[in-house]
């Protein structure tokens, strides 16, 4: 090996020194190779700088915040870290922001508000955060926080779909899909028909039972016609307002309900939202007799009989 080497000519080691161990051939060659790394790095820190220029200066700050919210949450700091999610939400985290409109939502560590919740789920969605898109899905569905609209929960979830959340969005779809179908306005009148008469025997709820039995009525149901009648006779839950319970009462017999017949038959024998008139009493008890409403057969007696008294004192 040494003979070899030492036959080498200069020629031959000058050869070899200007050459590249990578075989890119030679001086010109790594000359062109040193001034592209040199471009590419310079590339590289002006890059750099100008990302730190243009960088959010609030969200690493934002970040950290979030992290110790996370901590406090797991000691059990409920009201702590609603407050540090609050400020990382503020300085514009999405995943802060749907959070902090999770413990609004639910109440954790802060006072219950579903309104300000799809508040921050909608800056979280703004950000493209797929979680949120869900929530508001949920949101428009439930009709928390928002009034309840079918359609605008089925665009949320189809969003929520298309970034990835994949068996919950679809499972959400087939639901908002189902009850569509189903939300036909008697449909609707029936489902707020019930939850007043879960509400009746609370009275501190009249209000609130009114109102539903209002909306039902407004919708076409006969039974909640009758019932919001009663409310609008009593002033229960409403103002006082015999005359337009009357009206009422009329919706609801002009769809056959026995109920409505006796109804009108006492508003016609007290003179309550009408001027008394025993005659048109009597036609609405028979009706109602004519319906099973054993009642009015006692009311249209009680009526007679007053009638025949006011003919003897006559």
């Amino acid at each position: 090996m040494k003979e070899n080497e030492t036959n080498n000519t200069p020629a031959e080691k000058k050869q070899d020194s200007s050459g590249c161990s990578c075989g890119c051939g030679g001086q010109k060659s790594n000359k062109a190779v040193i001034i592209l790394w040199v471009v590419v790095l310079i590339g590289i820190a002006v890059f750099g700088v100008y990302s730190r220029m243009n960088a959010d200066p609030y969200r690493s700050e934002a970040d950290k915040i979030l992290k110790h919210a996370y901590t406090l949450y797991e000691q059990e700091k409920f009201e702590e870290s609603a407050d540090c999610l609050r400020q990382a939400a503020e300085l514009g985290q999405p995943w802060a922001q749907l959070y902090y409109g999770g413990t609004l939502k639910k109440g954790v560590g802060v006072e219950q508000n579903p309104t300000a919740a799809v508040e921050w789920f909608r800056k979280s969605a703004d950000q493209n955060c797929a979680i949120a898109f869900f929530e508001l899905g949920v949101c428009y569905e439930n009709g928390e926080g928002v009034a309840q609209d079918l359609n605008e929960a089925e665009a949320w979830y189809r969003k929520a779909l298309d970034a990835g959340i994949g068996e919950e969005a679809q499972a959400a779809l087939d639901r908002v899909g189902n009850l569509k179908a189903e939300a036909t306005p008697e449909a609707e009148a029936e489902r707020l028909l019930i939850k007043a008469q879960e509400l009746f025997d609370r009275r501190d709820k009249d209000v609130e039972c009114a109102e539903l039995l209002r909306q039902s009525a407004e919708l076409g149901n006969a039974w909640a016609q009758v019932s919001y009648g009663r409310f609008l006779c009593k002033g229960i839950g409403t103002a006082l307002d015999p005359a337009l319970a009357v009206e009422w009462f009329r919706k609801s017999a002009d769809q056959g309900c026995p109920d409505a017949f006796y109804a009108l038959g006492i508003c016609y024998e007290n003179g309550e939202g009408v001027a008394q008139d025993f005659d048109e009493a009597i036609a609405w008890y028979r009706k109602a007799v004519d319906t099973d409403i054993p009642e009015a057969q006692s009311a249209i007696i009680r009526i007679e009989k007053a009638k025949a008294l006011k003919e003897a004192e006559k």
